[in-house]
């Protein structure tokens, strides 16, 4: 474990180790201080150091370690700064949309049609068997395009559901922060309708009554 006697010399380490291709290194770092008993009072600083941490959580596609971070800055700032909380989780949420975004122009110059084809799968929580990845190299030259559009744009959309879910998860107690618990709801709920995520629909509903 790493220690920095302040949150900006873990900020500047990490911006290091990135630069250099060691981002992994980077986010093992700022989790540290983030985890830190001696980092436990709020500073403006460790703000910097969460919001870099979860853009690279986002760069990475890590929606755990993205929400232990949001964990751990919870209990730094839910008593003493809670608007911070609310800073950082707005930010997270733009980033993961961004991302998915950047993952279809990737994919290619989106039409209607383009779209649903690459839409056309079940369950974003759902891993790929064994068997749907070999139809899928045998499939022919149209499969194998539309493979390849999904193996780019899948994780980052899959990225944004969790994200919706670990803000979710996290407010469901948390009665400061009740608007932007509605606005993340409203958020989801966009998400399944743009994208047309009818299992993850049903899922958001069961959350929420779960939650209330």
């Amino acid at each position: 474990m790493l220690h920095f006697a302040k949150p900006e010399n873990a900020l500047k380490r990490a911006e290091e180790l990135c630069a250099v291709g060691q981002r992994d290194a980077a986010l093992v770092g700022m989790y540290d201080v983030l985890s830190s008993k001696r980092h436990r009072t709020w500073q403006p600083a460790m703000e910097l150091v969460m919001t870099r941490y979860l853009e690279l959580c986002v760069e990475m596609r890590r929606a755990k370690a993205a929400k232990d971070g949001l964990i751990q800055y919870r209990m730094v700032c839910q008593q003493s700064n809670p608007a911070s909380m609310e800073t950082v989780m707005r930010h997270f949420m733009a980033k993961a949309d961004e991302a998915a975004l950047a993952a279809f122009a990737k994919a290619e110059a989106i039409t209607e049609n383009a779209l649903e084809s690459l839409l056309d799968f079940d369950d974003l929580e759902a891993e790929e068997t064994p068997e749907s990845l070999m139809l899928a190299t045998v499939g022919g030259g149209a499969d194998s395009k539309k493979r390849t559009d999904r193996q780019v744009v899948t994780p980052s959309l899959k990225f944004l559901w969790e994200t919706y879910r670990s803000v979710l998860d996290l407010l469901r107690n948390n009665t400061k922060l009740d608007e932007l618990y509605r606005d993340t709801c409203i958020k989801a709920f966009c998400f399944c309708t743009k994208y047309k995520r009818t299992v993850e629909f049903r899922r958001l509903c069961e959350i929420g009554r779960a939650h209330v």
